[in-house]
């Protein structure tokens, strides 16, 4: 693209003029010659200084900025929509390759994608315009919604349910058995597990992310919910809707996390407890107990923020304080053997 027609993409006014040919956008740290950036603060105009971008994206005018500008409203969004300019979803041909695995008694919608090596099980539910692509992998009795996405790798245990517009993406498991063991003498017995994962609409799950299925009854992940790669979610666990769960966040068996929650990377909780919506959890937070609506935790063992500030404060103190203490100490013996 050329600036001009950039800039009618986004809404924006231009300011200077090129004739190089733009092939995308990038971060203002990152961009090459052929790329428009953005800048959203002034501070980051610093970042600028050994590069060359084809533009910039602004909120207002820069004057010290050489390269030309385009003044747009919010930067930011305006970078997202040349994004989905320059590179936009791929289209898939709907149909079943010839070296997908679908079983006889299967259901896939005709304007489904099964892409080869993909396998669908027996009695399994694909639904209209979903995308299966290569290895990925839908169990016995299992349904995936409308409009679904399931990247390489990803797997739908069997009797699991996907809702409309689910995303999987590299290697999520769906319904592998949770992790159920009792001690028999020098044993441990396995127990069955045999319950399923219902993913509500709307859910999006990062790469290499679990779900395991119930013990009994259903694991549970509410609409809207997005979570991040390498996320552990247990057996019986009920998540809300609009949940957040960012990377190495991990629940272990029947935590229950209501609407609108925030489990930032490395969170935990303790089998059993109940989180309560609104509520988040600070980075490598651990919850040992119940969390009251709207509650920020941080910590291990998790506690309400402020109470974990003035701990790390009294800790930063401590130093000085021993100091002080050791003084003290010295002037008391002091006076003991007058």
């Amino acid at each position: 693209m050329d600036l001009h027609s950039i800039a009618n993409i986004v809404g924006g006014r231009v300011v200077g003029d090129s004739d190089r040919e733009i092939n995308g956008v990038a971060q203002v740290d990152a961009v090459r010659s052929d790329e428009v950036t953005f800048i959203t603060e002034e501070k980051y105009l610093r970042l600028l200084a050994d590069k060359d971008p084809a533009a910039v994206l602004v909120k207002s005018e820069f004057a010290e900025l050489t390269a030309p500008q385009i003044v747009v409203g919010d930067p930011y969004l305006a970078a997202l929509q040349l994004a989905q300019a320059f590179f936009p979803e791929p289209h898939y041909e709907p149909g079943v390759d010839p070296a997908a695995s679908v079983a006889a008694d299967a259901t896939v919608d005709p304007t489904a994608t099964v892409m080869a090596h993909a396998v669908v099980g027996p009695g399994a539910t694909v639904g209209a315009r979903t995308v299966l692509m290569p290895q990925t992998y839908v169990g016995a009795q299992a349904r995936v919604g409308k409009n679904c996405l399931l990247h390489p790798g990803a797997k739908v245990g069997a009797r699991c349910t996907l809702g409309d517009r689910v995303i999987l993406h590299h290697n999520v498991s769906i319904g592998a058995d949770g992790y159920g063991y009792e001690r028999m003498g020098d044993t441990q017995v396995k127990i069955p597990q045999r319950g399923i994962v219902v993913i509500e609409d709307d859910v999006e799950i990062g790469a290499c992310s679990c779900v395991d299925r119930a013990t009994f009854g259903r694991t549970v992940i509410g609409a809207g919910t997005k979570i991040d790669n390498q996320v552990q979610v247990a057996h019986n666990c009920l998540i809300g809707k609009r949940c957040l769960l960012v990377s190495q966040t991990g629940l272990a068996g029947s935590v229950v996390v209501g609407d609108d929650c925030i489990l930032a990377a490395r969170a935990g909780a303790v089998p059993h407890v109940r989180i309560g919506a609104g509520a988040i959890l600070a980075a490598g937070a651990a919850v040992m107990r119940d969390v009251e609506p709207g509650q920020v935790i941080a910590g291990i063992p998790g506690k309400d923020h402020m109470d974990w500030k003035r701990e790390l404060v009294a800790i930063r103190n401590l130093p000085q304080a021993l100091k002080d203490l050791q003084r003290l100490g010295k002037r008391v013996d002091a006076l003991e053997t007058k």
